[in-house]
């Protein structure tokens, strides 16, 4: 449970009405929070600079599958207003270590979607884990189509604060040897 960055979107089925390259990274931080609601229950809180989306899940054998949710609803948020296919099938949790999660997505309705999210507590993975990520997925037949990277800049945020670090360091260091040079005369 908690809060998460996604770090990559997986696609594992062609989406012909997207022409992309296999791997290309966006322009964005989704932050991916996860709520127990009962016993058998749990949201999925989606929040990105675009919009936001609401998943509610089900757990059907809490038991004995863990890690196998079932959508309960259709998402709210301001994401569904927008061009978004609602999704409604399975989750598969993949992987689950205190620093990374991976959660697979399967719906054999209309618009079959299969994809998965790999999740991190930082907003940064190692690329060694990635990999290990990309062939546990290739292990279970999930073969990896496309990979959407986010994250990669550290969000708008990390970004600000760099450049107020380095703006600060600079001005610091230009008025201290303004007072050296000063006291050298």
């Amino acid at each position: 449970m908690g809060k998460w960055y996604v770090v990559e979107v997986l696609e594992h089925r062609p989406d012909l009405t997207k022409k992309t390259s296999p791997t290309y990274v966006v322009d964005s931080c989704p932050i991916v929070k996860l709520k127990p609601l009962e016993f058998t229950s749990l949201k999925l809180l989606w929040n990105e600079e675009a919009g936001n989306l609401e998943y509610t899940f089900r757990i059907p054998d809490i038991a004995k599958r863990k890690g196998y949710w079932q959508t309960m609803s259709p998402q709210n948020g301001t994401l569904t207003e927008k061009q978004y296919k609602q999704f409604s099938g399975n989750v598969h949790v993949m992987k689950a270590v205190a620093s990374d999660m991976v959660l697979t997505f399967c719906s054999r309705h209309p618009d079959s979607q299969l994809y998965s999210l790999l999740l991190s507590r930082k907003h940064i993975l190692q690329k060694s884990d990635k990999r290990g990520v990309h062939n546990l997925l290739g292990r279970r037949n999930l073969k990896i189509i496309s990979i959407r990277e986010t994250c990669m800049k550290g969000g708008s945020g990390s970004r600000r604060g760099a450049l107020d670090l380095v703006t600060w360091a600079t001005l610091v260091g230009l008025l201290s040897s303004s007072f050296l040079f000063r006291s050298w005369q």
